[in-house]
């Protein structure tokens, strides 16, 4: 698909790069392709906005081309963005993660698309937790930005793979409309440009640029889906150090088993870290690269939470916040904390949907491999 002289939109951040670390709106540029404008989705343009905060319209000075927020007020681009456009590119790298609010971008970015019928051009890139799936399935009534559709936390496909699905499955509005569907699919739909070489075996060892300030290395990323829990409770993930999302803890984690000590302050990550200039006990994970999770570890959650509940602090009366049931998917994970269920039990609740899901999951599989390793039945 020649894109020379055509007008597009590229949604991008810092992660956008060419192995030569050119990034894809230079890239364009250079090849004399009318770049529009720029969608920024959480962490901004250039990757630098705080987990959850407001990213504004701006400017990229490099360019001067004129950068809209899809992580602002607007979250959903609306049609008037998509006027006289040819073309939407999507390149961004992800984690594979459910809750990680990229995802939910890209399916915000197709309901457009669709209803204002221009075609979607996806630069796929590898998913580092493409190697297997797990987690509870997201079910109606949960929706938000960190889980829109009824996908497990650990959901193994590559943004590629994940569009495809998303159209069609019919899980966004536009996609019920035949004669919206029908106008977008002439003009081109959506096109996915493969990753050379990709197998869902591949497990990534390192990255150009993190994805996001807070997953600096690809042990947090692998440590992301069993962590990311611990932001609607009492404890933190070690953001405001130099290692977050590899250990977790809390002032009042002071038993047998949580030895680790770190002390959160503002950094290029988080300006205000849970527990901010307070000692905190807790764990901290392997960062051994030989050896990739194949399965999320809930003995974290678990485990803290029967702590909790046996040594109640007075600094934290409460271990649930409203946040724990969005990064849930439902109230069956906290329902299961608070009923005593065992991690195996836990497991066993959710497998049965989660195999479901491999089922489908397969047949939108664009790369070798997906169903070897992730589609066994536990």
């Amino acid at each position: 698909m020649k894109l020379t002289e055509k007008s597009v939109v590229v949604v991008a951040n810092a992660t956008s790069l060419l192995p030569n670390d050119t990034h894809t709106v230079d890239h364009l540029i250079s090849l004399s392709v009318d770049v529009q404008q720029v969608w920024a989705p959480e962490h901004g343009f250039r990757g630098e906005a705080d987990a959850g905060e407001h990213v504004e319209d701006g400017r990229d000075p490099k360019t001067g081309i004129p950068i809209r927020s899809l992580y602002g007020k607007t979250k959903r681009p609306p049609t008037d963005w998509l006027e006289g456009l040819d073309w939407v590119i999507y390149d961004i790298q992800d984690v594979g993660v459910r809750f990680y609010t990229y995802s939910t971008t890209l399916s915000y970015v197709i309901d457009a698309c669709v209803e204002a019928g221009v075609p979607l051009m996806i630069m796929d890139r590898g998913n580092p937790n493409g190697h297997y799936i797990d987690g509870p399935i997201l079910k109606p009534g949960f929706e938000s930005m960190v889980g829109l559709h009824p996908i497990p936390v650990v959901h193994g496909l590559t943004m590629g793979e994940y569009a495809s699905m998303v159209y069609d499955e019919h899980w966004i509005p536009s996609t019920e409309n035949e004669e919206w569907r029908t106008a977008f699919e002439k003009k081109g739909g959506i096109e996915v440009i493969r990753c050379k070489g990709y197998s869902h075996r591949e497990v990534f060892k390192e990255f150009q640029v993190p994805p996001s300030p807070n997953l600096r290395s690809i042990a947090a990323i692998w440590h992301y889906p069993s962590l990311c829990f611990f932001e609607g409770t009492p404890i933190s993930c070690g953001r405001g150090t130099d290692a977050p999302f590899t250990r977790f803890g809390a002032p009042w984690l002071d038993g047998e088993g949580y030895e680790h000590r770190f002390t959160p302050a503002p950094d290029h990550g988080s300006k205000y870290p849970k527990f901010q200039g307070k000692q905190c006990g807790g764990v901290q994970l392997s960062q051994d690269l030989s050896a990739a999770p194949t399965e999320i570890d809930w003995n974290y959650l678990f485990d803290a939470y029967a702590y909790w509940k046996e040594n109640p602090p007075a600094e934290a009366p409460k271990f649930f916040n409203a946040f724990f049931k969005k990064l849930a998917g439902s109230n069956e994970l906290q329902e299961a904390l608070e009923s005593g269920m065992s991690v195996e039990e836990w497991v066993k609740s959710y497998n049965r949907e989660l195999y479901q899901y491999k089922q489908k999951a397969y047949e939108y599989a664009l790369y070798p491999h997906l169903g070897v390793k992730a589609f066994k039945s536990n």
